[in-house]
């Protein structure tokens, strides 16, 4: 601490002192308590430097610390100082209080020229707080500084064409669902993701069979097959002989392919018309003809079995038609043993009445149509 002397280095002498007044110490009192000199009084307090009178008050940089105790002369104006002039830099951030605009920055946070915390990518969350320093200019972020995104599929807003990606879907680079087999349920949420092309799927991606038999809608074909009912790859029940008959109603299964067959998959040899007289199984005459075209069929092939189908049209009961379809039928059976020669053991008959017309009831031609015989190979029924 510096001490501060008024004056000059005088001589003061005990003439001087005395004259000050009536009441002024003798001079043998002045030798005792007061210095003589201002040398003298600095050799008493071991003070080197003196700062004159004229010194004492002079403040160069106007911080109300006069110079002789400013350590920090240079103080821009009106900058808050401490006891030692120097300005305060209360965040100790390298910018004193006058200039910083930001005064509470947290310590060792790097700042600008304003005091305030850097903010790189200028998105409003300073680089001491930001995860993503890298934000684009305008992109809307978090607290933390990262781009929004709003589904949280990990591809921020602003490059996300799809807004509205289920939860835990897989996405590409813009944000929308992969669904690598097309079925409508994006990878990530598809239990089955390899459902074939074309497969109705529930809402789990796995292909839907509403019947049971091994193929998925979409691709059957057949989708309301019976259950157990083989099927062959497009859903539909197997018919091995390809005659348009499925296997499990099919009663000959090895038919000829191009054979044309009955309802119970058995080939038609012939669909005779003989043009029966209401309430009559006689044939006549002039079909002989055809008649021996069925017989030579079978002479030429000996392990050959026919069934002749008996049909009537629906004049009168169904019980009575019934009896007539099978004496039409067994009319022609006569013919072919007893006329041709065909062992009786080669031909079976039935009568199906009125059941199965080919032609409407309500015409005479059409009843006509219907008063016939069907002639099949049942060689290989089952």
């Amino acid at each position: 601490m510096k001490r501060i002397y008024l004056g000059i280095s005088v001589v003061v002498s005990s003439i001087i002192l005395s004259g000050c007044g009536s009441n002024a110490p003798t001079p043998k009192q002045q030798v005792k308590k007061q210095p003589t000199s201002v040398a003298q009084m600095m050799k008493k307090d071991g003070i080197k430097n003196v700062v004159g009178w004229e010194n004492y008050k002079e403040d160069d940089d106007k911080d109300k610390v006069p110079n002789f105790k400013d350590k920090c002369p240079n103080t821009p104006l009106n900058a808050p100082v401490d006891k030692d002039g120097c300005a305060l830099d209360i965040d100790k951030d390298g910018v004193i209080n006058l200039y910083d605009n930001c005064p509470n920055t947290p310590k060792g946070v790097k700042v600008g020229k304003h005091g305030c915390a850097l903010d790189s990518d200028g998105d409003g969350v300073p680089d001491y707080k930001d995860k993503c320093q890298n934000t684009p200019k305008g992109v809307e972020v978090d607290q933390h500084g990262c781009a929004i995104d709003s589904d949280g599929d990990g591809v921020p807003d602003y490059k996300d064409k799809c807004l509205n990606t289920p939860k835990g879907a897989y996405v590409n680079k813009n944000g929308c669902a992969i669904d690598s087999d097309f079925d409508g349920v994006p990878d990530g949420l598809d239990k089955c993701p390899n459902t074939p092309k074309g497969v109705i799927v529930d809402k789990d991606g796995c292909g839907i069979d509403s019947d049971g038999d091994g193929i998925f809608n979409g691709l059957d074909k057949c989708p309301g097959t019976s259950k157990g009912i083989p099927v062959n790859s497009i859903g539909c029940p197997l018919d091995s002989d390809g005659d348009g008959v499925p296997n499990y109603i099919d009663k000959c299964p090895n038919t000829p392919k191009g054979d044309k067959v009955n309802d119970n998959g058995c080939p038609v040899i012939a669909v005779l018309r003989f043009h029966f007289a209401t309430n009559s199984a006689k044939i006549d005459k002039k079909y002989f003809s055809e008649i021996k075209r069925i017989a030579n069929i079978m002479k030429n092939n000996s392990n050959m079995i026919i069934e002749i189908q008996g049909y009537t049209d629906n004049v009168g009961s169904y019980e009575y038609n019934q009896i007539l379809s099978v004496k039409r039928a067994n009319s022609l059976r006569e013919i072919l043993l007893k006329r041709f020669g065909i062992n009786g053991n080669r031909i079976r008959t039935v009568g199906f009445g009125y059941d199965k017309p080919v032609s409407s009831n309500d015409t005479a031609a059409g009843r006509a149509n219907n008063r016939r015989i069907v002639i099949i190979d049942i060689t290989n029924r089952k």
